[in-house]
């Protein structure tokens, strides 16, 4: 590689390196937020389904001393979870209305606040049902005929939620397109299932918490967080793997390859390659990982490629690259720029095998997934809205 043209790349991913970690360090003191907040246990219920209920002081309730800026992170994060034929958001006072208020300007769409007072205007009656209380609200009816969004700063039993989808689905032709919150505490819900918790309505949140037995505060970052949180990153990397491709040959179809492998603990990238002649940009990457890396079974990675992994070499010698990833274990996800259409003996079958070796696959410009627990599934049927988990599959 050229000096000037490795020293600028150097540089950008540096600084790319930078920008993941420092969005990182925010969602990680979120964490610590929550995990020491203060817990509580009500042992006089007044009116609620919990008898000697256990809660903590959501930081971001208004009673806490919490930089409010983050807000803003939970916003954009959410926004990208929040089903697109969205119409209208739906709240309920008050702790919802501070996270469903950035929400809706992040989307451009109205917000509806469910409200102790009706204002007299046209509204129905639901209970909002928590752990320790009960009271009435009023749904404006404005939102009939509408596709709603149920948005919460925290789920405990989900009492409130449900009894607000039975409410909105009421009003003739209005549809839920999910639920949506920052923070799921897990305590007192019977179904944690995202799929099915809400009467199969899409349920995204972004942070798991728990009190656990001895009165702390758990928290985790949830899947849902850390499928967006990775399509960010994909990005990224995979523009930096295309960096690669300008310094390649070309092969017989006249494409040229760039590769980079990255550690998804610490966002370093630990190897890059590109194709050589004869040489493939994986088998050139995997290599230097190799050599340069005597940790590195102890990792776990990604590999980023701008072209699907070859499946069958042609008289070469070299073992193909589709097998090369499958023989590593701490590849969880590769991520390729696109399916390789010219050469008849892959076309798909680079992603086949490595699901059966029980790697992930996304093909980054028609933004399809596949999962190796569904391997079965062939390529040309892909699986929507997915895309890698921090750290974990």
């Amino acid at each position: 590689m050229i000096k000037p043209q490795a020293d600028a790349l150097e540089k950008e991913i540096a600084q790319m390196r930078e920008t993941i970690l420092e969005k990182k360090r925010k969602l990680d003191s979120v964490l610590d937020l929550f995990r020491n907040a203060s817990t509580y246990a009500v042992e006089e219920s007044l009116g609620g389904t919990v008898q000697n209920y256990q809660y903590f002081v959501y930081p971001f309730k208004g009673v806490t001393l919490v930089d409010q800026s983050l807000y803003k992170i939970f916003a954009k994060y959410l926004a990208k979870m929040v089903s697109k034929d969205t119409e209208v958001l739906l709240t309920v006072e008050a702790d919802g209305i501070g996270i469903a208020t950035l929400l809706a300007a992040e989307l451009g769409l109205p917000l509806i606040i469910c409200k102790s007072f009706h204002y007299n205007i046209p509204c129905v009656e639901f209970v909002q049902e928590t752990g320790y209380y009960k009271r009435s609200m009023h749904m404006p009816k404005i939102i009939q005929g509408k596709r709603v969004a149920i948005v919460d700063c925290l789920i405990s039993t989900g009492g409130t939620i449900k009894n607000m989808i039975e409410k909105a689905i009421g009003l003739a032709g209005t549809t839920i397109t999910g639920v949506y919150c920052v923070n799921n505490k897990s305590n007192y819900q019977e179904n944690k299932d995202s799929k099915s918790a809400f009467a199969g309505y899409p349920y995204r949140y972004l942070f798991d918490t728990k009190i656990n037995e001895k009165q702390e505060v758990e928290s985790s970052m949830s899947d849902h967080l850390k499928r967006v949180f990775w399509r960010d990153i994909d990005v990224k990397f995979y523009q930096i793997a295309e960096k690669f491709l300008e310094l390649s040959s070309s092969s017989k179809h006249g494409y040229r390859v760039g590769c980079v492998l990255v550690d998804m603990t610490t966002f370093e990238i630990t190897a890059w390659g590109y194709r050589r002649g004869h040489v493939h940009a994986e088998q050139d990457a995997l290599s230097m990982l190799r050599e340069n890396f005597p940790d590195w079974q102890s990792r776990k990675y990604s590999i980023y490629s701008t072209m699907e992994p070859c499946s069958a070499r042609n008289g070469s010698g070299f073992k193909p690259c589709a097998h090369l990833i499958g023989e590593i274990p701490q590849i969880k996800w590769v991520v390729i720029g696109e399916k390789d259409t010219m050469d008849g003996k892959i076309n798909g079958n680079g992603i086949k095998y490595l699901l059966e070796k029980g790697k992930n696959v996304r093909v980054f410009k028609t933004d399809e997934v596949f999962l190796a627990e569904n391997h079965a599934s062939a390529p040309e049927s892909p699986i929507p809205n997915l895309v890698p988990a921090f750290c974990a599959v």
